[in-house]
Parts: C-alpha cells; structure tokens; sequence
C-alpha cells in the first residue's frame, strides 16, 4: 500500500532539512535532472488542477432526480462539499503539488550544499598547498 500524503509529506521535508543540513546530498548533475522533473511534474500537476476545476460545474444530466444526484456527486468529487469537503480531486491535486516542490526544493539543496562543501574543501586544500 502506498504511503499517505501526511508521511510522504514528513519524509520529503525531513529530507529537505537534512540537505540544508549537509547529511543528505547528492551529485549535482543527478540533483539538477531531479529538480527539474520535480518542476515540470508540478507544474503538469497545475495544469490538471486548471482542468479539475472546470468539473465544478457540470451539464447535459437531465432534471431526473437520480441525474441531478449524480451530477451533485461528481461535482463535489471535483472540487469540493458533501459529507467530506476536503474529499476531492482539487485537494488532491494540490497536497500533490506541494509535495512535488518540497521534492524541488530538496534536491536543489542537496546540490546546492554539496557545491558549498566542495568550495570549502577547494578552499581548504588551497590554503594547505600556499603553505
């Protein structure tokens, strides 16, 4: 079973927090394809969420009960209401976006940190070798 949106949030920003740390780092080409993949899958995650928001406002059902019940229910799925308001492609979508930039921002740290830690040993090793 996949994990829920609350762990994969705790995961992704106990990550980020190692990488401004330096615990978690990673080679800056790998870094840089992940961070980008990151930003295009969020901002394909934004256009769906353009899209969902068009499903809140549904038409051709007819006027029978069963289809203006129907109709109800699939615009609540959409975009919110009902029993659960929080229950729909909308929040979804965005839980799923903001987990994309936490992943973003990770991996921009974790290279970000590795190209500091490199410069201060290029630093370090400089001062050894002017001795």
């Amino acid at each position: 079973m996949a994990p829920n949106i609350e762990d994969q949030h705790a995961y992704w920003t106990n990550l980020g927090r190692q990488a401004m740390a330096g615990e978690f780092r990673m080679e800056h080409e790998l870094g840089e394809t992940l961070r980008a993949a990151a930003a295009k899958y969020a901002e394909r995650l934004s256009n769906c969420l353009d899209d969902a928001s068009r499903l809140g406002q549904l038409s051709g059902w007819g006027s029978l009960p069963s289809a203006v019940a129907l109709r109800t229910k699939f615009e609540q799925k959409a975009v919110g209401g009902g029993i659960d308001p929080t229950d729909n492609v909308m929040s979804r979508l965005r839980e799923h976006i903001e987990i994309a930039w936490l992943q973003h921002d990770t991996f921009a740290a974790a290279i970000s940190k590795l190209e500091l830690i490199d410069e201060e040993r290029a630093t370090a090793l400089r001062t050894t070798t002017d001795i």
